[in-house]
């Protein structure tokens, strides 16, 4: 009798459980990609760059979420599928079936399912496990074949890892039967439908969620004016406070928005006469009182979730914008040298008989200069001292026009440019009083030599001709000067450093580049900047190449390829991560909307019947149907993003702002894939509803 009993009742259920068995099996299929790729003999010793790739840790980690969210799916579908199924569970306790046998009944169903996902997972991720293993190598630029392999390990893991989620899902399930009191279980949960006037507490919490989340909007946007002003009053512990406020803003005002504000808004809608008695509107209307009503909670969650998704997709995509916008920035030639490896670049051009495209040279005066910087980060000015690159107008200009394609930028006899090596969303801050004059009147320059006049700086650059990571750490700064004043500076120490451009096929040389990152590695040839004071007190620097306690070291060699290649892999391999983790929490999230929208369908056939009955066409209820779900689908996703353009907004005040539209893409991609969801919800939906008077619901 159970296992007749256990055989109808999953037959029946299987179109219930239809997104659940396809969000399960997603991450079972995720997880198991996850873990065959640190077994795999040829993933697991990939190199870019001369250096071998490490994977283990941050697939150890990605899998933990997959196994937490899954945990956390799983619970909460199960308990969506035990409430909807009360009335079942009633009606076998009244025809004697005992609570034991009906535990048992639910136990084995779970089971079952569990089987068939966990069955049908292992079956797609070993014959996907290749495709995800090359897309991963597509995506970090890297060119090698991997073979079709059974990881039995990973098929171990993750049916081990599954199989107790599984019957911990089974054992919540039993553990349920016994909660219920049989008077309850024969009576459906009510929930009233009647449509209340907002009371005032209602009232009052829908603004307070308005407001929540515009000045939560407000302090992410004016993170950079604000938080100093606090720092300076409070000290840095005031950051976390800040910040813990902007994210608790959020999520206090999304929950304000969906149990009340949604309220407030439709009670409006109800007074709008003109809008509310159009067409089916009134219908409309009533329905989505009570399902924000009911729902709130749920769209609440979801509307937390979709942010969290987006903004890590967006954030990666940003990260990798401005990598590569750094990158070209810090290696604007395929090869940067100083003078100090000018000799070994030279004997490995004529090993492999190499004649480079073009070789530029840049000669740099440095000395003794000071100049001070207004920002709102600090309550002085910010003091940039010490040695100073310093080379001409027509030479900077020459630089930034092969390098960047920037146009020539002309200076008066007492003028100057600045490049300094910090974001100018850090220094050159809008609605700043303070600094909008400093910018008006020119940053006074004074290059400490005698008989030298003072400049004032009107451009501050984040660009340094052949990058800054030829500069000597701790000693960015370097002017461009006019011609004229540049010939009067006498300097200590003249600094040249060489920007070698090659062809593509020199690039794609495996052996050339090999020795040039040989070289590159060399710890030996390096050169320190150094510093003594004069008679005049100033300092005067040399460079040599030893090493000295006081001395500035610099990256003598760089290549942009290898660099590129290894920057490639790393956002790569963490894009394919996130991609991944974001497609398991777009399933499931995705999958709970469409669950709960489904189970009220069935809730509400007998109403749309009664709807027909009174002259309402299938066209008609087939509008209110998908406008409905519409709603209830947009306002999560529309605030999920908004509440991630912020965050990511915030995060790319801290990079420069680096170009967004890949971040608009990658949100375009997550809304269209719930538009998906939508449409396929709000198809089924309407079959179940809108079906003719003398049919039952089939989907």
């Amino acid at each position: 009798m159970l296992l007749r009993l256990l055989v109808r009742s999953t037959i029946n259920r299987a179109r219930d459980y239809a997104a659940y068995l396809m969000a399960c099996i997603m991450a079972i299929v995720v997880y198991f990609c996850f873990t065959a790729i640190k077994t795999d003999p040829v993933l697991s010793k990939l190199k870019s760059a001369g250096e071998r790739l490490i994977f283990g840790g941050t697939i150890q980690i990605a899998s933990i979420i997959i196994i937490l969210f899954a945990a956390f799916f799983l619970a909460y579908a199960n308990l969506f599928f035990m409430k909807k199924r009360r009335q079942e569970i009633g009606m076998l306790s009244v025809i004697g079936v005992t609570r034991l046998q009906i535990s048992v009944v639910f136990f084995a169903e779970s089971l079952v399912i569990g089987t068939i996902a966990l069955l049908i997972g292992l079956f797609f991720g070993i014959f996907l496990s290749k495709l995800f293993g090359m897309l991963l190598l597509r995506m970090m630029g890297i060119s090698v074949a991997i073979p079709f392999l059974i990881s039995w390990g990973a098929i171990k893991q993750t049916t081990i890892t599954f199989g107790l989620l599984f019957l911990l899902t089974g054992l919540l399930n039993s553990s349920l039967i016994f909660r219920y009191q049989l008077v309850d279980l024969l009576h459906p949960t009510e929930f009233s439908r009647k449509i209340r006037r907002p009371n005032w507490l209602t009232t009052i919490w829908g603004i307070i969620g308005i407001v929540l989340i515009i000045s939560g909007y407000y302090l992410a946007e004016r993170i950079l004016v604000l938080m100093p002003e606090l720092e300076r009053r409070y000290g840095y512990g005031i950051d976390a406070g800040y910040l813990g406020a902007i994210l608790w803003f959020e999520v206090i005002g999304t929950l304000a928005f969906f149990q009340a504000y949604t309220q407030i808004w439709l009670r409006i809608e109800r007074h709008w006469k003109r809008l509310y008695y159009r067409g089916t509107h009134l219908l409309s209307v009533t329905n989505l009182s009570y399902r924000f009503k009911k729902n709130a909670k749920t769209l609440w969650m979801i509307t937390i979730l979709s942010a969290v998704t987006i903004t890590a997709l967006g954030s990666a995509a940003m990260i990798y914008t401005f990598s590569q916008k750094k990158l070209r920035e810090n290696i604007p030639a395929d090869i940067i040298y100083s003078k100090y490896q000018k000799k070994g670049v030279e004997q490995i051009l004529r090993a492999h008989q190499v004649t480079p495209k073009k070789i530029t040279e840049t000669t740099y005066k440095i000395v003794d200069a000071q100049f001070e910087l207004a920002t709102p980060l600090l309550s002085d000015s910010m003091t940039r001292a010490g040695a100073t690159g310093v080379l001409p107008l027509s030479r900077y200009n020459a630089l930034m026009a092969r390098q960047f394609k920037l146009p020539a930028t002309p200076l008066r006899p007492n003028e100057a440019i600045a490049m300094i090596d910090l974001p100018l969303t850090m220094i050159k801050m809008p609605h700043h009083k303070r600094l909008a004059h400093a910018n008006q009147q020119g940053i006074p320059l004074q290059i400490k030599q005698p008989e030298l006049p003072q400049l004032r700086i009107i451009h501050l650059r984040r660009l340094f001709p052949n990058g800054v990571s030829v500069n000597f750490y701790g000693s960015l700064n370097m002017v461009a000067v006019p011609d004229q004043y540049y010939d009067q500076i006498k300097p200590a120490t003249i600094d040249h450093v060489y920007a070698l451009d090659l062809t593509p096929k020199q690039r794609r040389d495996k052996k050339l580049m090999k020795s040039f990152f040989k070289l590159s590695q060399d710890t030996k040839k390096r050169s320190y900047l150094t510093a003594v004071r004069n008679e005049n007190g100033f300092k005067r620097y040399r460079v040599t190449t030893k090493e000295e306690r006081s001395g500035f070291v610099r990256a003598d060699l760089l290549l942009r390829k290898p660099n590129q290649d290894r920057a490639n892999a790393n956002f790569g391999f963490y894009m394919y991560i996130a991609l991944f983790i974001a497609l398991t929490f777009m399933l499931a999230t995705g999958s709970i909307i469409m669950l709960k929208q489904l189970s009220e369908a069935q809730e509400e056939i007998l109403q749309y019947k009664t709807l027909k009955r009174i002259g309402m066409t299938y066209s008609e209820i087939k509008r209110t149907t998908y406008f409905q779900i519409l709603i209830i689908f947009l306002l999560p996703i529309i605030l999920g993003t908004l509440h991630a353009i912020f965050a990511i907004r915030l995060l790319s005040l801290f990079l420069d702002n680096p170009g967004l539209q890949l971040v608009y893409i990658v949100c375009g991609i997550f809304i269209m894939i719930y538009f998906v969801f939508y449409l396929v919800t709000a198809e089924i939906y309407n079959r179940i509803v809108n079906i003719p008077l003398n049919d039952d619901a089939l989907y």
